[in-house]
């Protein structure tokens, strides 16, 4: 399931994106595109030329593949910790990682908030494509 994200460009809104793919169509020119997450505190903005006579594509992606993968990994030993209780210093061994983990995590996300997602951009030529007919 996707999560949906605003779509702006040069600032003014255009609507919220639901689907993996959204088509826009501009004139040429130099255009502001910004992604934002619906928490309004998390997005990227990136400069788009946009081409008569080719398709612009851009793509787009969070920074947070890594930390998600460790953040599941608390959350299994956090759910853990209701069963099984760890031995004295490993109990609080554990509590500082976790806490730790949590406060470097804040730090992190606050400071990529502007930058939070990594855009592409390419072009590709539009038009009729070839077929085995054309021969």
């Amino acid at each position: 399931m996707n999560i949906p994200h605003k779509v702006a460009i040069n600032g003014q809104v255009l609507g919220v994106m639901q689907t993996p793919e959204i088509n826009i169509q501009m004139p040429a020119g130099t255009y502001v595109l910004t992604i934002q997450s619906l928490i309004p505190f998390l997005s990227a903005s990136q400069h788009i030329h946009v081409q008569e006579g080719v398709i612009n594509c851009a793509e787009f992606h969070d920074r947070e593949k890594w930390w998600d993968y460790l953040f599941i990994i608390d959350i299994a030993l956090w759910f853990a910790d209701f069963f099984f209780t760890l031995p004295h210093p490993w109990g609080l061994v554990y509590k500082i990682f976790t806490n730790g983990y949590f406060v470097v995590w804040l730090l992190y996300e606050y400071l990529i908030r502007k930058k939070y997602f990594i855009i592409n951009t390419y072009s590709t030529l539009s038009g009729r494509e070839k077929t085995e007919e054309d021969d």
